[in-house]
Parts: C-alpha cells; sequence; structure tokens
C-alpha cells in the first residue's frame, strides 16, 4: 500500500479515489505539520497539496517520497529542484482551477467599478449615498489580459458579454490563436497604455519576478485598474506604490507573497484585497482532487507524466 498524505481541507473526492483503487492508503489532516508527519513515516509516498509550502527540508525527511501533486495551477510554494535532484516528480492540475480564477476576476471588475463593498457598509449603517457612489461601467471598456493559458482565455469568455476590446501579450499564443478568441496580441507597453482595465495571469518565474514595474504602471491611463489574481511576486509593489496615487490607478489583488494570517503589505495601496479566494469554489476544490488522483494513479501505474512540471533537462 501505497502512504499518500493530504495536509490540506481538499475536497475528500481524493482520497475516496485513491483508496478505492486499492493500492494507496491516504491520510487526510488539514493544516497538517507535513515535516512532522514525514519524518514520522518514512515509507511515505506522496504528498497532495493546495498552497502549503514543500521545502527542501521536507523532501529530505520524506527517503521513500516520489510524487508531490500540487491541487492546482501554481507551483512556486515547492522546491521542483530540489524534489528533481532527489527523483521527487511534482505534478500541478492544470485548469482545474482556471473557471473559479476568471469569475472571480469578473466579479472584482464589478464590484469595484459599481463601488458595492463600501455601499453596502454604507447602506447598513443606515446612510443613504447614491451620489457619494456613482460608478461606472465595464461594457465598452478595453481590457488588457497578460497572459492567455487556461484562466486568460475564459476571462475572455466570460466578460464577452461586456462587447469590450480585448488586448492580450503572451509569446506563447500566435496571432491567429488570439484572433479566434477575440484578442488582439499586442506588446506589454501597448496593453498598459490603452487598456481601462489589465488583468494578470502569469506564473511566478525567475523572468516574471517584478515584470509589472514602474515603466509599464507609468503608461496606464488615468484611473485605470490592475487586477492580480495570479502571484504576487510578478508586480512590483513599491513601483505600484509610487505610481498609484499619482495616476489615481485601481489596484484589485487576491495574492500575496504568504498565504497566512497577519498584516499585508498591500493594505494601503489595494482598493479590494480578497484572501487567495480565486480557486475557492466547491467546483474548483472538487476537480483539482479529482483530477490530483487521476493524475498520481496514472503516473505510479503508466509512467504518465504529462503533468510533471520538473522534469529532467
Amino acid at each position: 500500500m501505497k502512504k499518500v498524505l493530504i495536509p490540506t481541507a481538499l475536497d475528500s473526492v481524493a482520497k475516496e479515489i485513491l483508496e478505492a483503487h486499492g493500492g494507496y492508503k491516504v491520510v487526510q489532516i488539514p493544516k497538517a505539520d507535513i515535516l512532522q508527519f514525514a519524518k514520522e513515516n518514512p515509507d511515505l509516498h506522496a504528498l497532495i497539496v493546495r498552497s502549503e509550502k514543500v521545502t527542501a527540508e521536507i523532501i529530505d525527511a520524506a527517503p521513500n517520497l516520489k510524487v508531490i501533486v500540487r491541487a492546482g495551477a501554481g507551483y512556486n510554494t515547492i522546491d521542483i529542484a530540489h524534489a528533481r535532484a532527489k527523483g521527487v516528480d511534482v505534478m500541478n492540475t492544470p485548469g482545474a482551477n482556471s473557471n473559479g480564477v476568471a469569475e472571480e476576476v469578473v466579479a472584482l471588475m464589478l464590484a469595484d467599478a459599481r463601488k458595492l463593498i463600501a455601499a453596502d457598509a454604507s447602506c447598513r449603517a443606515g446612510a443613504w449615498e447614491k451620489t457619494a457612489f456613482m460608478g461606472t461601467e465595464v461594457t465598452g471598456k478595453t481590457i488588457g489580459i497578460v497572459g492567455l493559458g487556461h484562466i486568460g482565455r475564459l476571462v475572455v469568455k466570460r466578460l464577452s458579454g461586456f462587447e469590450p476590446t480585448f488586448l492580450g501579450f503572451d509569446p506563447g499564443t500566435t496571432p491567429r490563436q488570439a484572433a479566434e478568441l477575440g484578442v488582439k496580441l499586442v506588446s506589454l507597453d501597448e496593453l498598459f497604455s490603452q487598456s481601462d482595465y489589465v488583468t494578470l495571469h502569469l506564473p511566478e518565474t525567475a523572468e516574471t519576478k517584478g515584470m509589472i514595474n514602474r515603466a509599464l504602471l507609468g503608461q496606464m491611463k488615468p484611473g485605470a485598474t490592475l487586477i492580480n489574481c495570479a502571484r504576487a511576486g510578478i508586480v512590483n509593489e513599491a513601483d505600484l506604490r509610487a505610481v498609484k496615487a499619482e495616476k489615481k490607478l485601481r489596484f484589485l489583488n487576491d495574492v500575496y507573497a504568504k498565504d497566512e494570517e497577519g498584516p499585508k503589505s498591500v493594505a494601503d495601496i489595494a482598493d479590494i484585497m480578497v484572501p487567495h479566494l480565486g480557486a475557492s469554489t466547491r467546483e474548483a476544490n472538487f476537480k483539482a482532487a479529482e483530477l490530483a488522483a487521476r493524475e498520481l494513479i496514472d503516473l505510479d501505474e503508466k509512467g504518465i507524466d504529462k503533468a510533471v512540471v520538473n522534469k529532467a533537462k
């Protein structure tokens, strides 16, 4: 029996699929101490995590660990290089969370455009401040999408009813593919200078870290909106702080350096900030859990490694 730890509140379907297979013993303990579990269970075969950090120390503490599955898309919380050095495959579940994140982008745009959060608090307090909450409409605006992967493409689909102009930046997408989506591919400079809304859908890598900097932010239209439901590190926070007041930009944020309680460094510049809720839907949780379990079985039984993100080069 291969031992699997799920140290998070992932949908129970992952545990059910693996146990029904018959070859796995699954321990699911939300907020488990992964390092301590690894030390106490040297026969640990696989980890299925969400946003939990999987460090080199954890990997070293589990001598029989073979697989780490990130039930989600981003895997910057996992030391994939050390995992590879130790012969551990790291997989993710691309697409499972995409619709949840795309819908969150739409929700943030509308909530901010119509000042719904502040208006709700005011109305509950007994006030009637209609003129104070004069909003704007999303319809007909220019929307720039940085990254046209699973999520970026769904953002286009979900927002299409608002009849916007879509601009896109993605070196991996051809002009023909973009045109089929209804998106015009442009440079980053053009995207930032022409868009009313810029929404980010990039992984955090050595190439993208700090990519959204003063040079780009300074080109945004006065009053334009930046939305980050991707990864915190792709935005140069100090640069945004410097430019935001000058250009009266709006900043809607769902991602942070660490997924944990405590003060957030963007609290002074975020017009709306929520606790990394992009994938927090029942549907996304189920899809990610189901896919994680099936990927683990396929890798173990058939060697299917298409979801492995740290293949040896």
